[in-house]
């Protein structure tokens, strides 16, 4: 099967996704994508273990690229990104993703830009949400399961107050 559902969340994996998101999207591994956690074993491994019921895979975004366009994905399967910027990249390099599931972005020193406690963004990371939009994707916000989706642009309207 396909990518049942793609989500945005720089925390990865935590307790709400392994305990809430997984089973509501119905996925049975998870591919988590991020350079950062990559490059990092203990990073990937935590992730592994965040969601022990569930195959888990940590690849970093040109090496999901290149899996991806040499394997077709046959299980059920949850993507997860750490940034919009993430994103733009796999859609770039030819990865089927047609709506994300955007959970937030925590405060960091390089995100100046904020819109509510958990949006917080870079430029660079707001033009790649503009073409994401721009290039047919649904972004919808929306931080819980049982929480009803919301256009992510109409999120932050309301937001920007």
């Amino acid at each position: 099967m396909p990518i049942i559902s793609t989500r945005i969340d720089d925390c990865l994996i935590h307790g709400q996704v392994a305990t809430s998101w997984l089973s509501h999207v119905g996925a049975t591994q998870v591919i988590c994508v991020s350079d950062k956690a990559a490059k990092n074993p203990v990073q990937a491994q935590v992730l592994k273990m965040a969601a022990p019921e569930y195959i888990v895979h940590v690849f970093g975004v040109d090496q999901f690229i290149k899996i991806y366009q040499k394997n077709p994905i046959k299980k059920t399967t949850f993507l997860i990104l750490g940034s919009t910027l993430d994103a733009l990249r796999l859609k770039h390099g030819g990865v089927d993703i047609d709506r994300i599931n955007f959970g937030g972005m925590r405060s960091a020193p390089e995100r100046t830009i904020t819109y509510a406690h958990d949006l917080w963004f870079t430029q660079e990371e707001l033009d790649a949400i503009d073409q994401l939009f721009a290039e047919g994707i649904q972004i919808d916000y929306q931080v819980a399961a049982y929480d009803s989706p919301t256009d992510l642009r109409e999120y932050i309207k309301k937001a920007k107050g």
